[in-house]
């Protein structure tokens, strides 16, 4: 390649990201409803013209970003790993990193996401391909953590059902005033160890 076309390359992937992160950025501060297009270009200084040459629609932009984003929080999940001396501990730093997930700057966004696709057709389908496949990740990371408890029957469920049950509580602890709905974090994550300790015998 060139070095005239090098360069090409190289505007077009730093447009490309500079895009991309303003998408995030806008999500996180404003929601998806608020977040447009015009919006993302001023953030990301760059034309509307150029966005949509990279991006024509809201709708790729946000799924692009999502990606992204998502590709990035495994990548960093799987580079912090779940270290502990024993697997008990290893548990249980498992479940701080997805409680930490849920708390990131951009998890009110992709709530409000995950609302906003139960009408919207072509946004749930990539919103279940990218919740799909984000649970995969998760469940394999913890099934390499966890070994003997990843043998027991049940294990894949007792995944998917702290990662809904740390969600469900995000949302409600967001409202004002709805503290006494929820439990403290202390008391769900002894609670979900204790329901992984339970589980059934290796299978």
């Amino acid at each position: 390649m060139s070095t005239r076309g090098r360069r090409q390359v190289d505007r077009r992937a730093a447009t490309t990201e500079r895009l991309l992160d303003a998408t995030i950025e806008c999500l996180a501060a404003e929601g998806y409803v608020a977040t447009t297009t015009r919006r993302v270009a001023e953030r990301a200084g760059v034309s509307q013209g150029a966005q949509q040459h990279y991006f024509p629609t809201k709708a790729a932009l946000v799924d692009a970003a999502m990606t992204r984003l998502v590709e990035q929080l495994l990548a960093d999940a799987a580079a912090r790993g779940v270290e502990a001396a024993t697997e008990r501990g290893r548990a249980e730093a498992l479940l701080e990193l997805i409680w930490e997930i849920h708390h990131l700057p951009i998890t009110p966004a992709v709530l409000e996401l995950f609302n906003v696709a139960r009408t919207e057709p072509v946004l749930a389908q990539r919103v279940a391909e990218i919740i799909c496949a984000g649970m995969g990740e998760i469940e394999a990371l913890a099934a390499a953590a966890l070994p003997s408890y990843a043998g027991r029957e049940g294990f894949g469920d007792f995944i998917q059902i702290a990662m809904a049950t740390v969600r469900g509580t995000v949302v409600v602890a967001a409202i004002p005033g709805a503290t006494a709905a929820h439990p403290s974090w202390p008391a769900l994550k002894a609670h979900l160890l204790g329901s992984l300790e339970r589980l059934g015998s290796p299978a």
